[in-house]
């Protein structure tokens, strides 16, 4: 059954209110980060609702955070968006571009009690890292891929660690 609605419409309307929910956050009016997750995942949560060909794309965000999301492009791209160039342990020097984990970290409200992160990948491929190893990369995000995907960039940690094509990222 095909949706009535086109997807190019579904993404303005996602975009637009991740727009203003950024503009809130930078006026002071939505002073909580909070806020502007919950409106950004409800956003998403009622796109990816209207549009079953989405697949509900996105990071799975669960564990020991106050804020369990999915995150997904549209979400990543209403935070505040850095752009790195880091040693990548296979590629070299490249550019990337996404949001800081210690800025995403602080947005989910990961709770004292997490001493670790697990990351799976879509393809089944998982890591678990030490939290504080991953604090420690100030430089540390969580990249927007040209095709959608997300990567978490590490930089000063080996290669198994920059999981590609993220699936979950679970706090223990």
């Amino acid at each position: 059954m095909k949706n009535k609605y086109p997807r190019s419409l579904i993404f303005l309307v996602v975009a637009g209110l991740a727009m203003i929910a950024l503009l809130a956050s930078a006026c002071g009016e939505a002073e909580d980060t909070t806020a502007v997750t919950a409106a950004v995942t409800e956003t998403t949560a009622a796109t990816d609702a209207a549009d079953p060909a989405s697949g509900g794309s996105g990071a799975e965000v669960k564990g020991l955070v106050d804020n369990p999301t999915t995150l997904t492009v549209e979400a990543l791209e209403a935070m505040t968006v850095a752009e790195i160039t880091a040693d990548n342990p296979k590629l070299g020097p490249t550019a990337y571009r996404g949001v800081l984990l210690s800025e995403l970290f602080a947005t989910l409200g990961v709770q004292s009690a997490a001493t670790a992160v697990t990351i799976a990948a879509g393809d089944g491929y998982m890591v678990e890292i030490p939290l504080a190893d991953i604090e420690a990369s100030t430089e540390a995000m969580l990249a927007i891929v040209d095709d959608g995907t997300l990567t978490v960039v590490i930089p000063g940690m080996e290669a198994k660690n920059w999981v590609k094509n993220v699936a979950t990222i679970e706090f223990k």
